[in-house]
């Protein structure tokens, strides 16, 4: 799978060996408020193109630092629709797993505490239906997220690192997987 890189890093590691190491810059997010006139698109997200239905996993281990610094997974259609899923240091005083849809404006809901070095998480797509799951061992999944959102039929996935507040953010991903499949049950990962 040929991956591209969408916004500034400051750097990138690809080892080709399944495992990405992505370091974000200063005040780099994925996020438009709906309360205020904060948009911004420039954190840096290595991904690649896909059609419909598919699953996207790896293994995500921030280096945190500060708060809303994150790594995780993005499906992007366009600067107005993308869904971002985060293990993010929270503003809720602990690491979370962390669900965004954006059309037009973001919403933004936040999981419970997480005391792990690195997390499994997964986006599932079936047609426009949507499931996020993470894991702490690739075996049990637990969903976060389960919604319907009509997107292209071709759309970017792919990884990303932000740090909103801080001087940048450290990510090493590894053991990406892009299967071009779903599961029966989207709900339970089966």
């Amino acid at each position: 799978m040929k991956y591209k890189l969408l916004n500034t890093a400051v750097s990138v590691i690809d080892n080709k060996n399944g495992s990405i190491e992505l370091i974000a810059p200063a005040k780099t997010d994925f996020f438009c408020d709906i309360c205020s006139n904060y948009k911004v698109l420039n954190a840096p997200f290595y991904h690649t193109n896909i059609e419909i239905d598919f699953i996207f996993r790896c293994k995500v281990e921030p280096d945190f630092h500060e708060i809303y610094d994150a790594g995780g997974i993005i499906a992007y259609d366009s600067e107005n629709k993308w869904i971002k899923f985060a293990y993010e240091k929270t503003d809720l005083g602990y690491p979370s797993i962390v669900s965004v849809i954006t059309m037009d404006i973001s919403d933004d809901c936040n999981g419970e505490s997480i005391n792990e070095n690195e997390i499994w998480m997964q986006i599932v797509r079936s047609k426009n239906n949507w499931c996020l799951h993470y894991s702490k061992d690739k075996v049990s999944w637990k969903m976060v997220r389960y919604f319907r959102l009509d997107l292209s039929s071709r759309i970017s996935i792919g990884i990303f690192s932000q740090s909103p507040r801080g001087n940048g953010c450290k990510v090493n991903f590894s053991d990406i997987e892009l299967l071009k499949q779903t599961y029966n049950n989207i709900r339970k990962a089966e």
